[in-house]
């Protein structure tokens, strides 16, 4: 195999292993979004039983 190719080999390897980081950290923020905006919820359904008792 030849020097280039093994060149393009591992920097596709590199930017495979990049990718996949980088979609698990969206991931973990998309998780901490939806769990703030849960907890929002949650939050405002509580004043809002407290306002109406």
């Amino acid at each position: 195999m030849s020097k280039r190719k093994q060149q393009e080999r591992q920097l596709n390897a590199k930017q495979k292993a990049y990718e996949k980081k980088e979609a698990a950290k969206a991931e973990k923020v998309i998780k901490w979004i939806f769990g703030v905006l849960v907890a929002c919820a949650l939050c405002f359904l509580c004043y809002s039983i407290w306002l109406s008792a």
